[in-house]
């Protein structure tokens, strides 16, 4: 009898793990699109950059935002070509999504193009020399656009790698004010130091959300402080990320908290987060692989009810956490490689980067868009999917 009383509490465990490691079962892929590498943009600009790439050129899709209106959603291109080699004129785009359920298809047609300028009317680049330009994250023109929310029907909030620092554009694409990130988040500029604190480079500031309420944005790292991890190389690793809650309608107050959210694996990050209500979020954790050697591309629902404001703790363990800091909890609502949505494989993206809630199914499920970036490269084609989903 005892033997078949631990059997059967061995069996129900071995169930609630798999149950927790598997992706849900209220996620339906319902539509794929795609978009040439080729294709070039609304910008009206012309020549080409230092990497020989269209100045115009169409892609590197880091962030989606629904616009509130019909089938119209907003794109944000990243830092442009070669990984900031090029003087990227940063900017977003206007896209018409057709969401066709029926034929599993979306169609992205392209509507508009804004460039972005500074509070004082310059152009914004995402050209890495630009980055020491200016000793004011506020006035800096290095910029490398990773997430953008509706701040509201007039204004955008789009979180910077650089700075990183998160700024407000209004419609014209023009910068008209910004939120300090504490010190303990600005750009390392010698990691190997002693002592040495901040955003390890192009491990910074990637996932921007607003909360249901609106009353906070919530600002994801990608990868540890390195205050958090260890540098090894051109490396800093550690499993214990940072988000910073901002109170975004008390500017001046600059009133803000820190949450823990641990990655699954070092080679791991957070490339998006995405309010579902007022405590849970949708996160994009993914690795730098495609196809057959791409081993994560998931997309999380975390919650942050009873996590541990860590704003007070200098430095965090690179793994494990002390009893006292309790992080946001996760469980895997999406493996992107599933072999139920025919998107792994050898057809795995590196880099699906954004996501967005656009207008509600008719049988009332929810419409999850996810974009994935193509790096600007011309014979990789951006993507879109569609998932319904129940939550």
């Amino acid at each position: 009898m005892y033997h078949r009383v631990v059997a059967l509490i061995a069996c129900c465990v071995a169930s609630t793990c798999i149950a927790q490691s598997q992706p849900s079962t209220q996620v339906e892929l319902v539509a794929v699109g795609r978009l040439s590498g080729q294709a070039l943009d609304l910008s009206g600009l012309t020549g080409t950059l230092e990497t020989d790439t269209p100045t115009n050129q169409l892609g590197g899709f880091s962030a989606i935002e629904y616009s509130g209106q019909a089938n119209r959603y907003i794109v944000l291109s990243d830092r442009g070509p070669g990984d900031g080699a090029a003087s990227f004129p940063c900017r977003f785009h206007e896209f018409e999504l057709s969401i066709d359920v029926q034929n599993k298809s979306i169609v992205p047609q392209l509507r508009k193009t804004t460039l972005l300028k500074s509070a004082l009317g310059q152009q914004l680049t995402g050209s890495l020399k630009a980055v020491d330009s200016s000793p004011n994250e506020a006035e800096s023109i290095a910029f490398d656009c990773e997430g953008i929310r509706q701040f509201d029907s007039k204004s955008f909030a789009i979180s910077d790698e650089y700075g990183p620092s998160v700024r407000l554009f209004d419609a014209s694409g023009k910068q008209f004010d910004h939120w300090g990130l504490p010190s303990a988040f600005r750009l390392c500029a010698n990691s190997n130091e002693k002592g040495a604190m901040g955003t390890f480079p192009n491990r910074g500031l990637e996932g921007l959300a607003r909360s249901r309420d609106g009353g906070q944005l919530i600002a994801a790292m990608q990868g540890a402080l390195v205050q958090d991890g260890v540098v090894e190389g051109e490396k800093c690793l550690g499993l214990n990320t940072r988000w910073l809650v901002i109170d975004s309608q008390n500017k001046r107050a600059g009133r803000t908290k820190q949450l823990v959210y641990p990655l699954t694996d070092e080679s791991t990050g957070v490339s998006e987060v995405l309010a579902v209500d007022a405590h849970r979020y949708l996160v994009i954790e993914r690795d730098s692989n495609a196809g057959n050697d791409a081993k994560f591309k998931h997309i999380y629902l975390a919650d942050t009810q009873g996590a541990t404001d860590v704003s007070s703790i200098a430095s965090l363990p690179r793994t494990q956490l002390p009893e006292s800091v309790k992080p946001i909890s996760k469980s895997l609502l999406i493996d992107l490689r599933d072999d139920r949505f025919g998107l792994g494989g050898e057809a795995t993206a590196e880099k699906p980067e954004g996501l967005c809630w656009g207008p509600d199914l008719p049988d009332g499920r929810r419409l999850l868009v996810v974009c994935v970036d193509n790096d600007f490269e011309v014979d990789r084609q951006s993507e879109f999917y569609a998932f319904a989903i129940s939550l």
